[in-house]
């Protein structure tokens, strides 16, 4: 089934983007491709393949660790960001527009 111009702009909306009327067609090209390989993939014979389930523990991976900074480098990162409230860093909100409102 071919993507339609609407399905475009209503995935890009689902997604948060603002694709402006140039880019459409462009990105209907490629998610069109995209779909193809995916279609092609779901002809592949799998039967005979075992699943396949990835450790949790891979080698490396490395664990989060929160480290200490001195109060040079901290400034200079925090003065370094557009907006910030005291020592927090403000980014817009992902969620402000409400589902099918566009601009």
């Amino acid at each position: 089934m071919p993507l339609t111009r609407e399905d475009l702009k209503t995935l890009a909306d689902l997604a948060r983007l603002d694709l402006p009327e140039e880019e459409l067609g462009r990105m209907e090209k490629d998610l069109e491709a995209v779909l193809g390989y995916v279609d092609r993939l779901q002809h592949v014979d799998t039967k005979d393949v075992e699943p396949f389930c990835m450790p949790s523990r891979v080698e490396g991976w490395r664990e989060d660790v929160a480290s200490m900074c001195d109060e040079v480098t901290r400034e200079t990162i925090l003065s370094n960001f557009p907006t910030r409230k005291g020592d927090l860093l403000s980014v817009p909100a992902v969620f402000d527009k409400k589902k099918g409102e566009r601009g």
